[in-house]
């Protein structure tokens, strides 16, 4: 009996030791992809295409009170295939009653050509003192 007991004992110590000597390799990497640019823009204050609206810049309506203010843009399709606009504002963002909204009629741009583009804002007659910001863009999708 005392055998078995101690047979058991020392398979069990070799088991356990065979098991914490088990090491474990891991190879760590990385990965990447490059996606080519099949639709981009380029957006101007000016039609002589000198003054970029820059990613992430903030146009500023300046001092605004009640009424209709507008903004023209022209849009270049820079990309390498036509492309349909989309505009788009956060309204989360803005005052009740603000309104937003562009000219364009959907047709798409053929790559390179310049198109010009109004941005409309309406601000109703009874407004709040402040500063307002909110965030908007505008989007090309392949036709």
């Amino acid at each position: 009996m005392k055998k078995k007991i101690l047979l058991g004992i020392l398979a069990a110590t070799i088991l356990v030791g065979a098991v914490g000597a088990v090491v474990v390799y891991n190879l760590g990497f990385r990965q990447k992809a490059e996606v080519a640019a099949t639709t981009m823009i380029t957006v101007f204050y000016d039609e002589a295409q000198t003054d970029e609206l820059t990613q992430g810049e903030t146009f500023d309506w300046g001092l605004v009170s009640s009424g209709v203010f507008t903004l023209d843009l022209y849009v270049n399709n820079t990309g390498n295939a036509a492309v349909v606009l989309g505009f788009n504002y956060n309204q989360n963002q803005f005052p009740n009653g603000w309104t937003e909204y562009w000219d364009y009629n959907g047709v798409a741009l053929a790559q390179n050509e310049l198109r010009k583009v109004t941005i409309t804002l309406v601000i109703p007659q009874y407004i709040s003192p402040g500063v307002w910001e909110w965030d908007s863009n505008i989007t090309a999708m392949p036709t």
